[in-house]
């Protein structure tokens, strides 16, 4: 009898025992206020300033890709690889000889037709008919010269003595020459056979014809010594010299790399706060170090492609239109091609703004803002906020708290041993 009233005992101690026991694992997971779960928070006075934030390199101000605008033979280059010219330095000759005398055989041919004009209208027939004689003379020669000149050439060509470009060069020649030498038997037995009685017409139209003739040769003839448009390095040098070039052959490239510019891209709903000469400031991750700038230039066009390895002026990605603006920069000795940069635009500032960190400002269900903080009676509340601007970190509070005010701020709590930790457990 004893030994079962002394069971019953110990089956009412274990009874006792658990429900001690899960009555403090209930207390541990209640998710009710204790000391452990809130750290205070002073509201603070302070400015705010949020800005809109952009990628890009940095690149040369000023770049020239400098190629041949016509057949061209390089005489002689002035300068090197990793030369440093200021604008209007000389950076090579070219050689002219071939079409200089082009030229001067082309003016020949206007000044006579001059005399043939001045002789129609002064009716010296007899004198103008010599002239035409002696100008079929000098035609014929000079094709005969270039017929020469062309067969020699195609026989050097054979051989591998001389470029298809040369060849190309002696057949120019030698078709200008048979046309200059069909034109001058032209005008000469027009004039025979109406018994040298050259209208005035007649002749004004072969002057015209003549000068023509003339400054075609010409547009083909540029400036014998050829100078930089810009200040800058030569990066790089394609021809050689004493080569005859095609048209749009590349001969060098020159960069200015003492003064940089950032390039960067913007996005089709961020386009409106980029303007040029608006003020942003550009941060160089590599130096971690920011400098002054302001925006030169705003390119919208997004239907330009990248040129001659230049940089895409805009693109199209995930449906979304990117341009691209530069940004001049504070000059500095730090700053290098290609670095890459962050380029920062002001979006809203506030100044002497009531503020409290993100992680005190709390949503309800309905998305309204509140914080939390001490009642009278020691109890955290709700207290409702409006609030303004934010950076990610600090947010404005525009109504419902004012300076100095003190906030609760909510601990993250994993789980009720974590609380335990937290509340001094070990």
């Amino acid at each position: 009898m004893v030994a079962k009233k002394k069971r019953k005992r110990n089956i009412a101690l274990i009874i006792v025992i658990c429900l001690a026991v899960i009555t403090g694992i209930s207390f541990l997971m209640k998710p009710k206020v204790n000391v452990g779960q809130y750290t205070e928070e002073n509201v603070k006075i302070g400015d705010i300033v949020t800005y809109y934030s952009f990628s890009g390199n940095l690149e040369a101000f000023d770049e020239k890709n400098i190629v041949a605008d016509k057949m061209t033979k390089i005489k002689e280059f002035k300068v090197k690889e990793g030369d440093y010219v200021n604008a209007g330095d000389v950076l090579y000759v070219v050689d002219q000889s071939d079409s200089e005398a082009s030229l001067d055989q082309a003016a020949a041919t206007v000044e006579l037709a001059k005399i043939n004009y001045e002789n129609a209208k002064n009716g010296q027939a007899k004198q103008q008919l010599i002239q035409l004689e002696s100008a079929v003379n000098s035609a014929k020669l000079s094709y005969e010269n270039a017929v020469k000149n062309l067969q020699r050439t195609k026989s050097l060509f054979e051989e591998g003595g001389v470029s298809a470009q040369n060849l190309e060069q002696a057949q120019s020649q030698h078709d200008l020459a048979k046309q200059q030498y069909e034109t001058a038997v032209s005008n000469y037995n027009l004039t025979k056979e109406s018994q040298i009685n050259v209208s005035i017409d007649s002749a004004a139209a072969q002057l015209k014809q003549a000068q023509a003739a003339y400054d075609a040769v010409e547009s083909q003839t540029g400036e014998s010594i050829i100078k930089a448009d810009i200040s800058g390095e030569v990066t790089e040098i394609y021809a050689d010299e004493n080569t005859t070039l095609m048209t749009g052959s590349q001969i060098m490239d020159i960069a200015d790399y003492k003064n940089i510019k950032a390039v960067i891209k913007v996005d089709e709903y961020d386009l409106s706060s980029v303007s040029v000469g608006k003020d942003v400031i550009v941060r160089v991750d590599a130096l971690d170090k920011e400098f002054k700038g302001k925006i030169s230039k705003v390119d919208k066009d997004i239907t330009k492609n990248s040129v001659g390895g230049a940089s895409v002026a805009s693109a199209s990605l995930n449906s979304i239109a990117y341009y691209t603006a530069e940004v001049e920069i504070e000059k500095s000795t730090e700053l290098f091609a290609g670095m890459s940069v962050e380029v920062k635009v002001l979006n809203q500032s506030a100044t002497g703004a009531v503020t409290i960190t993100m992680k005190a400002l709390q949503f309800d269900e309905l998305n309204n803002a509140h914080v939390l903080y001490l009642n009278e009676k020691g109890e955290v509340a709700k207290k409702d906020v409006k609030v303004g601007i934010n950076d990610g970190r600090t947010v404005q509070i525009t109504e419902g708290l004012n300076g100095g005010d003190v906030i609760q701020v909510p601990i993250q709590i994993i789980n009720p041993f974590e609380a335990m930790r937290s509340g001094g457990g070990e």
